[in-house]
């Protein structure tokens, strides 16, 4: 601001002032000694402030489960600094609303907008994790405050334009007669008044907040304040007068706010303007302005919607895709590597559930234990790899044997076992006598033109029916005794669980 701007600032004799109890309001600011009985003994030389602050506590905004009965407890409530900073932006907006003397400036339009911009300032406080919110309402409330000085000291200046809406139309102006515009004046005069420093930065940078660095202790308090002004602004404009991207540009270069969180910042605001409008006694919008804003601002949200639909697809499918990898995983984590068989901890695992679904319903469970024969002469005779060879087709002769609902797993080297839910003796003894002839009748290529012949012998229990068992492993060594027996006997055979065949066992040894 040129000297001589300043000189005519001060010479002019109706330039807006605080009233007395802003200044004492101020003073207690700046007083770091102020204590909660001073500052509302001050504040009740105001009615009129007194029941605007206890109107305030009692808002939704601060949630209170009990009514705020007085000043005291309002005090209480908001907090010293948030009762200062509101009462004094009541107090400077009830004195300087009052007088409308000026000429050239539309004071019913200048003031929806400061008043509009101090609401979105509630919003963005609680957006962007702003603590002072209510001494950004008041930076926010008194930004504009040069163009009241300015309509004061120069009644002529603002009279040529028609459309007071844009401010950037007004600075312009004020550049193009003055070299500077209010903004600079704003600051001035704060700092004339013993404003805190804060408020005094906020106004003075509210045309470029960028001049205040991001990481300045000021910076997002600054930032928040050109952003409001903003955003009232395109309330006030005419149905696309102002493009959403603009905006959207703006919020993001400012405090970088995406176009979607911008729009969740539109709505709000347009929520609490009814409440703001019933708190302060003043229309802010006429004529629906804003609902162009408002549509776009849906319209972003819709977006941004569609893309958090498309992002749980993704996520789905990639979840999708990692259980189904774990899934294979822990498949693989069951399969013994060789044969593809089940192993055993997974044998354990089902022969357990077996055994207890089979002790609950009744049914009879069945299991075969199986050994090939003389299997370590074909390893010394013909190699591992002739072995290897001979223990997949085992595997595959014992999966073609059985049902989809029975479980065949390699117990170890060459022994299998087949566990058969809902199979009594009969048909577990038909299952492996059909196995011990599929083996007879396999011949297995060991290589120059020879081939061979590896018979199976197979020990089988039923557990319901004629023999039950107390436990899994009693089950388990009852067929194991069996398959023992089997091979007593000659091997290349099957052979049932009974007491006869234990005798036998007894007997021999």
């Amino acid at each position: 601001m040129t000297p001589e701007l300043q000189a005519q600032l001060k010479a002019c004799k109706s330039l807006p002032t605080p009233p007395g109890v802003a200044t004492q309001i101020v003073q207690l600011a700046n007083d770091p000694e102020a204590d909660m009985n001073r500052i509302s003994k001050v504040l009740a030389m105001d009615p009129a402030i007194t029941t605007k602050i206890l109107r305030i506590a009692n808002s939704p905004m601060y949630a209170q489960q009990r009514k705020t009965e007085n000043l005291r407890q309002a005090v209480v409530v908001l907090g010293l600094n948030a009762t200062l900073s509101l009462a004094l932006s009541f107090s400077l907006l009830k004195s300087w609303k009052e007088d409308t003397s000026g000429s050239g400036l539309d004071y019913t339009l200048f003031w929806r907008r400061q008043l509009l911009s101090a609401t979105v300032t509630r919003v963005l406080a609680s957006t962007l994790g702003v603590r002072e919110a209510e001494e950004l309402f008041l930076a926010s409330l008194i930004q504009d405050i040069g163009m009241l000085a300015l309509d004061r000291t120069m009644p002529d200046l603002y009279a040529s334009l028609d459309c007071q809406v844009h401010e950037g139309d007004l600075v312009a102006l004020e550049v193009e007669s003055l070299g500077s515009d209010h903004a600079d004046i704003g600051g001035w005069l704060l700092q004339e008044w013993h404003f805190p420093e804060r408020i005094q930065q906020a106004v003075a940078a509210s045309h470029d907040p960028q001049t205040i660095a991001s990481d300045h202790d000021y910076g997002l308090f600054v930032r928040c304040v050109a952003l409001s002004s903003l955003i009232a602004e395109v309330f006030l404009s005419e149905q696309g007068d102002r493009p959403y991207d603009a905006l959207a540009d703006a919020a993001d270069k400012f405090v970088h706010m995406d176009r979607e969180r911008l729009a969740e910042v539109l709505e709000e605001v347009s929520t609490m303007i009814p409440e703001a409008e019933e708190v302060f006694e003043t229309k802010f919008l006429i004529n629906q302005t804003g609902e162009s804003i408002l549509d776009d601002a849906k319209e972003a949200l819709v977006l941004r919607n569609l893309r958090a639909l498309q992002q749980v697809d993704n996520l789905k499918n990639t979840t999708e895709s990692l259980v189904n990898r774990a899934q294979e995983l822990e498949e693989t984590s069951r399969r013994d590597g060789l044969t593809g068989l089940y192993n055993r901890r997974h044998l354990d695992e089902f022969l357990e559930t077996a055994f207890a679904e089979a002790e609950e319903t009744g049914r009879p469970l069945s299991i075969a234990f199986a050994d090939l024969d003389k299997f370590k002469q074909v390893n010394d005779n013909f190699g591992h790899q002739i072995g290897d060879q001979i223990l997949g087709t085992t595997a595959n002769i014992l999966k073609a044997s059985v049902r989809s609902d029975d479980l065949v797993a390699r117990y170890g080297g060459e022994e299998f076992i087949l566990v058969l839910p809902g199979t009594d003796y009969a048909l577990v003894k038909t299952i492996c006598e059909r196995i011990v002839a599929s083996f007879q009748g396999t011949a297995h290529d060991v290589g120059a033109g020879e081939e061979l012949v590896v018979t199976i012998s197979m020990g089988m229990a039923t557990h319901g029916g004629k023999h039950t068992f107390t436990s899994v492993d009693e089950f388990v060594r009852a067929a194991d005794r069996a398959l023992y027996t089997a091979k007593l006997q000659g091997r290349n055979r099957t052979v049932p669980f009974d007491f006869s065949s234990m005798r036998k066992i007894a007997e021999m040894g």
